[in-house]
């Protein structure tokens, strides 16, 4: 595609230097590792410094928003260059989003296991999935973990234009605050957006919880709207207070769901046990039954969301029950770890003081013998919800054990100190070591006790300083069970 092409109706105010609108343009990115001779290097914030790098390696069109120094040749752009490079990221793949049905989910909590149900329903209906997601970039025969839960607008592009490829009919996409307030989905042409739940969460990025909600209202009321797509649909939770300012206008249809109370969709019965969620829901009217290993109303919620995905892809009540019914489990979302041990024990990603205790209070439902909790909070992030989760553990669990989780450039010890202002009573130890603490608690659980290790969830890693170390909850709880048995 030549520069003419590439850069027709888009807010390029000025141009530098000696460009051919016949140039041809052999890619687009803002990470200089990335840039082959005649790419388009988008010069962002974060990626001025590399802007010599780029040169270097033969960059032909240097996207800045403002002049460079000397006479380096540039498109100048009055506003966010994020933004026209996602644009333009969009056309360079040949709006691959307009070819597939592409669901956005957004939320503190849920957003993972809800794309997992849909991936599921899809695969149900007979036709192909793609995910791009916290866990994994996955569509056909391909998986790889992404370094973040929604990538650039570049590899966004890029995922949607191979699944097109593939053959992928519907596409569903974990949407965070970070992605929308950068951008990143700019472009992006959805059918469906999901709103889960809105909690405490990256008030360390946001600054305060109203520019977080704002945030995540951009899917809503920007992404929604601009989306080129027919039929479009908001599907809403009406349990959390933050819905009612995401309801887009018409032509937009808006559905929403309630674990509590009647919506478009809501459960009409409910039974829940140690072995998972037997449900029967009602969706616009019509009966949907559900047979799950999942647990927690949390879940209710996401299953809920899932089905009324369906609902708006025209799916049958039939299709959406077999998929919500034959997803067995999300890895690290209440994952079961199996045992032959007489005890029960559980791996969580919660790691938002929401998310902890509705993990904790699923698990007192379905409990026989006692709570043990191991869990703790990530360095560099939002230090305020610490003594808040240090609250809920000590709560709502009979024993305690405060460890590291990704402690980074901070001192674990120091994370700890501030979670156990919010601990009450006795019951807690702290074993800093993470591998140490998860023995400790398979070593004092005993018959119908349930364990608990929240935080990490799926991950497979653990950051200390600088570096990256494997970790991995779930084989370091089988590890410790063997040694027990």
């Amino acid at each position: 595609m030549n520069l003419e092409e590439l850069l027709a109706g888009m807010p390029v105010t000025m141009v530098r230097g000696g460009f051919s609108a016949e140039q041809e343009v052999t890619g687009i990115t803002k990470d200089s590792r990335e840039v082959r001779e005649g790419a388009m290097f988008f010069a962002t914030g974060s990626s001025k410094s590399f802007l010599q790098d780029a040169l270097n390696k033969k960059a032909s069109f240097i996207v800045s928003e403002e002049p460079l120094p000397g006479d380096i040749p540039c498109l100048i752009v009055a506003n966010d260059v994020r933004l026209l490079l996602a644009r333009v990221a969009a056309r360079f793949y040949g709006f691959p989003s307009r070819r597939i049905n592409v669901t956005g989910i957004t939320g503190t909590n849920g957003k993972t296991t809800v794309s997992y149900l849909i991936e599921s329903i899809v695969q149900a209906s007979g036709a192909k999935a793609g995910v791009i997601g916290t866990i994994s970039y996955r569509y056909h025969h391909h998986v790889r973990k992404g370094a973040t839960t929604t990538p650039e607008s570049v590899e966004i592009q890029s995922l949607l234009a191979d699944m097109s490829e593939e053959g992928v009919g519907y596409a569903v996409m974990e949407v965070s605050s970070h992605a929308l307030d950068q951008g990143r989905v700019e472009g992006v042409d959805f059918d469906c957006a999901i709103f889960t739940n809105l909690t405490h969460d990256h008030l360390d990025y946001h600054g305060d919880f109203e520019h977080y909600r704002q945030a995540k209202a951009l899917l809503f009321h920007h992404c929604l709207k601009e989306s080129t797509k027919e039929k479009k649909h908001a599907v809403l939770n009406i349990d959390d207070p933050s819905a009612r300012s995401l309801i887009p206008a018409p032509p937009i249809m808006t559905l929403t769901y309630s674990a509590r109370g009647v919506a478009d969709a809501y459960p009409t019965s409910f039974h829940e046990s140690i072995d998972g969620l037997i449900l029967e829901l009602s969706v616009k009217g019509r009966k949907v039954r559900v047979a799950t290993p999942l647990l927690g109303h949390f879940n209710v919620s996401n299953i809920l969301a899932a089905a009324l995905f369906g609902f708006a892809a025209s799916m049958s009540p039939d299709v959406i029950s077999s998929g919500l019914s034959s997803l067995k489990g999300v890895p690290g979302r209440l994952e079961r770890i199996r045992t032959e041990r007489a005890f029960h024990v559980f791996v969580d990603y919660a790691h938002t003081p929401d998310a902890l205790e509705k993990t904790m209070e699923t698990l007192n439902r379905v409990r026989q013998g006692r709570l043990i909790v191991v869990f703790g909070c990530g360095g560099d992030r939002d230090r305020t919800k610490r003594p808040l989760m240090g609250r809920i553990a000590s709560r709502l669990a009979d024993f305690t054990i405060i460890t590291s989780d990704n402690p980074r450039t901070e001192e674990p010890l120091s994370i700890i100190e501030e979670i156990k202002p919010g601990i009450t009573g006795n019951s807690f130890k702290v074993i800093e070591d993470r591998r140490a603490a998860i023995a400790g608690a398979i070593a004092m659980a005993k018959e119908k006790d349930v364990v608990l290790v929240a935080g990490k969830g799926h991950e497979d890693y653990q950051i200390i300083g600088k570096v990256t170390f494997p970790f991995n909850d779930r084989e370091v709880i089988e590890e410790c069970l063997r040694v027990a048995a």
